[in-house]
């Protein structure tokens, strides 16, 4: 984990109060947040990418929300995001959309947990079903995070360098310019995307290659449990789908 990295996972505590209410919640689980050169910059990189920048997101917001909500049952939490980076790998692996998220604290309020996951089905169901559009959520996801993180100065240094390296490395196959909205049956391919490694984002001593993530990422499929993560489909049911090949080996 490089060292920016580690920072904005493993503070301990806030550094400044950070606010959080129900107008908060409905802020960014109804896509009120905008930012245009964000959503530039996010469209450069390719669809399972988008997923897979969604994961460590999703990891971050988890890890920062622990301070504000320790009264949680967070224990589902790992077999969702292991769902998740196997998506980044193949939309195959992804059994559905429905994570859930109706995470309440014992006020009744919304917690961050509510957001994160409300955005999350609404991203990986466009992923699943082929929308052009998974990108907007991504905008949402990542002012969520930078919201939760103390140090934003920090944040925005780690989250540049991020979608720089992840752009440079797994770019979108097609230009925006070049779609058409009105078509209602206009798919994108996500077959052409290369797989991502969760090592790429949180193993600094991992430089990436198609030949270095074929083992890491076969490790982390046999590692699944697809018989006890209802989020993940067996081989059988990926089969059924049209996959194309072995599942859980690449």
């Amino acid at each position: 984990m490089s060292k920016h990295l580690s920072t904005i996972f493993e503070l301990n505590n806030f550094q400044n109060e950070i606010i959080w209410d129900n107008n908060y919640s409905r802020k960014f689980s109804n896509l009120l947040v905008t930012n245009n050169r964000l959503s530039d910059v996010l469209k450069k990189v390719s669809y399972k990418a988008a997923i897979g920048v969604a994961t460590l997101l999703t990891e971050l917001i988890q890890k920062r929300s622990e301070i504000l909500f320790p009264n949680i049952d967070t224990k589902e939490f790992t077999p969702k995001v292991e769902s998740l980076w196997a998506g980044a790998i193949n939309p195959f692996y992804l059994k559905t959309c429905e994570y859930g998220y109706k995470y309440i604290n014992e006020n009744g309020e919304k917690t961050t947990y509510f957001s994160n996951w409300f955005i999350m089905i609404n991203m990986v169901e466009e992923y699943i079903y082929s929308s052009f559009t998974i990108h907007r959520y991504l905008i949402n996801l990542s002012m969520l995070a930078r919201h939760l993180t103390p140090n934003k100065k920090l944040f925005d240094k780690w989250f540049t360098e991020i979608l720089r390296k992840t752009a440079e490395i797994f770019p979108c196959t097609y230009d925006y310019a070049d779609l058409n909205f009105d078509d209602a049956k206009a798919r994108y391919d996500c077959s052409v995307d290369a797989p991502v490694p969760r090592e790429f984002f949180f193993d600094p001593e991992f430089e990436y290659s198609e030949e270095a993530a074929k083992p890491v990422l076969n490790a982390f499929l046999q590692s699944l449990d697809y018989n006890n993560n209802p989020w993940i489909c067996t081989p059988e049911e990926m089969l059924a789908k049209g996959f194309k090949g072995t599942p859980y080996k690449l």
